[in-house]
């Protein structure tokens, strides 16, 4: 799918610190998100989440740090260009009452598309929990998939990726993502952890790649689970201060100057195209699985 020649990229994990008129405003300004999004030749969209400062504060006081956070990136969005930038909702199974009123709120009223990221092992909680289940319930019935985190390097006995599917398990009607999946040393783990929960007849969860870079694993992922269940997550984070590194760097902020390959769209498409993708699949990956599992078809800016 191109714009005016240009291919369109959805990154389904993206984090940027938001705004709260009661904590105070960010620190940059939204140019310096924009820059970012039009310095890449090609099309880029994101779909953000909270940063450090929000989930600190959600992980002090999940029951008013659910609303200070989901209002800061709800600002954000406001104020980046219209089809470009979509919101992630926080929810904290300490605060179900208030997570499904935030799920009704920014995932209804507010048009945000994902809940997420969630993150049990920082905030002290498992991912399939019945406080979980019960969100993911909710969830399901505005569409929203669920974003859940799986550590890349940590984890040894996958945890977090266990926990993942048998919330995909126990709640088969929503859609649920293993964030950052592919890039780190556990994506063995989490490729052979979802072919087995493919080949049992599972058919709700999707994974996210994060270093493109890693051509093992990713050539392992597209042949053993095909590229419809695969979407870009790369976990890029405005951490410091601006102006923010491009997008398609390594995580964690690699110096630009020793990025092994241009930090771009382009760089990624070639990824895939070595891993064995077709332009058809490359395309999918690129976009049209996400357009698809976070209902963005007419919200585009296209």
């Amino acid at each position: 799918m191109r714009v005016d020649g240009r291919r369109v990229w959805i990154d389904s994990h993206i984090h940027i610190r938001g705004y709260s008129p009661e904590r105070g405003p960010r620190d940059f300004p939204i140019e310096a998100v924009t820059e970012v999004l039009e310095r890449d030749p090609d099309h880029l969209v994101w779909v953000i989440s909270h940063s450090f400062p929000e989930t600190n504060a959600i992980t002090e006081d999940p029951a008013t740090g659910l609303r200070w956070s989901n209002e800061g990136q709800y600002r954000l969005v406001q104020e980046a260009p219209p089809g470009r930038v979509f919101g992630s909702l926080a929810i904290h199974p300490d605060a179900v009452k208030e997570s499904r009123e935030e799920i009704d709120l920014f995932g209804g009223e507010r048009g945000f598309v994902q809940v997420g990221e969630i993150l049990g092992y920082a905030m002290g909680f498992a991912l399939d929990s019945p406080e979980m289940i019960e969100i993911a319930k909710h969830a399901a019935e505005l569409g929203l998939p669920l974003q859940c985190h799986c550590s890349t390097s940590g984890q040894p006995f996958g945890n977090q990726i266990r926990q993942t599917i048998r919330l995909a398990q126990e709640v088969p009607e929503a859609k649920i993502i293993a964030a950052h999946a592919l890039g780190g040393g556990n994506s063995w783990m989490h490729i052979t952890a979802a072919e087995v929960y493919f080949a049992m007849g599972g058919e709700n969860l999707w994974l996210e790649i994060r270093d493109f870079n890693t051509r093992e694993y990713l050539r392992a992922a597209v042949e053993r689970l095909g590229a419809e269940r695969l979407i870009a997550g790369t976990d890029w984070i405005a951490r410091d201060d601006p102006p923010f590194p491009p997008y398609g760097i390594l995580f964690p902020e690699t110096d630009v100057n020793e990025m092994p390959y241009p930090s771009c769209v382009a760089s990624l498409a070639g990824f895939l195209r070595e891993a064995g993708c077709t332009e058809e699949d490359v395309d999918r990956i690129a976009c049209r699985n996400s357009i698809e599992l976070f209902g963005l078809e007419g919200r585009l800016a296209v």
